[in-house]
């Protein structure tokens, strides 16, 4: 259709309004036809119109300074439970 072609915006706008008859006339064909082989189901589609709250606010981001720092602070608590771990029972509870 194009002539192995690309072209730009305004051509395609152009030919749309051009043809605007032609195309819609040949659109209400193809969904009759994808219609008629199963393709295809009319019907109607609904919005509720829920409002969701959604939590992105600036106070309730995280920076990521901020996040940096928890980072650090969890990778340093993980090191420490790990240097536990390998120290035997014992000397963590010396009975006395």
């Amino acid at each position: 259709m194009a002539a192995n072609r690309h072209p730009d915006h305004d051509t395609i706008a152009t030919f749309r309004k051009r043809f605007l008859t032609e195309l819609s006339a040949l659109f209400v064909q193809i969904l009759a036809v994808a219609q008629q082989t199963g393709v295809l189901k009319l019907g109607n589609v609904s919005l509720d119109g829920t409002k969701v709250h959604a939590n992105a606010s600036k106070h309730s981001a995280l920076s990521w300074e901020h996040a940096s720092k928890i980072e650090a602070q969890l990778q340093a608590e993980v090191e420490q439970l790990m240097r536990l771990a390998e120290t035997p029972i014992r000397q963590r509870y010396p009975t006395g």
